[in-house]
């Protein structure tokens, strides 16, 4: 489980979890671009920035289903989400932890947001701050940007929701 017990109590971690169509490298640039330009802006070198590596599967078809299935369902305990939790649980060395999802990530930040409450990890811990997001929602009453112009959000998922196969996303809150 996940307990104080195994985390220091200062410091903060910061999990990014990619979207669809993301290799293993392309999570790890992501996550260290993500890390450079809040080192720059925020000039401190004292938050851990880490990977919950969300695969591919089936070359992608794999994920456009899962997406589909998340955007009607919202994100549950999964085969992947397990992977991210028990990724996230060896590298957590913190009580603080924001979760950073990016497009379908935002269904497992919020998963994941979900199940670390669930299981004892206290509201204050843990805070979610989802990108491009898909979901209906941001766990924990969380932030989210989405720019009006995402192509993806406006021509896939909105669609969804038109035919009544998905929940609707949230709205677009800044302009590119």
């Amino acid at each position: 489980t996940f307990s104080d017990n195994y985390c220091n109590n200062s410091g903060t971690t910061v999990i990014f979890i990619n979207g669809i169509f993301t290799s293993q490298d392309s999570a790890k640039a992501d996550k260290n671009l993500l890390e450079d330009n809040f080192r720059k802006i925020a000039k401190r070198n004292d938050i851990i920035f880490n990977n919950g590596y969300n695969p591919s599967h089936l070359s992608g078809f794999g994920d456009i289903f899962k997406v589909i299935t998340q955007a009607y369902m919202g994100g549950s305990v999964d085969y992947d989400l397990t992977t991210i939790l028990n990724q996230v649980h060896s590298e957590l060395s913190t009580q603080k932890v924001l979760l950073v999802g990016h497009s379908q990530g935002t269904f497992y930040t919020n998963a994941t947001y979900d199940y670390l409450i669930g299981h004892g990890v206290p509201k204050e811990s843990i805070s979610v701050y989802n990108i491009a997001t898909p979901a209906d929602r941001v766990a924990g009453n969380g932030n989210w940007l989405t720019c009006s112009s995402d192509k993806l959000i406006n021509n896939v998922v909105r669609e969804l929701t038109g035919l009544g196969l998905a929940k609707r996303p949230l709205s677009a809150n800044i302009d590119i």
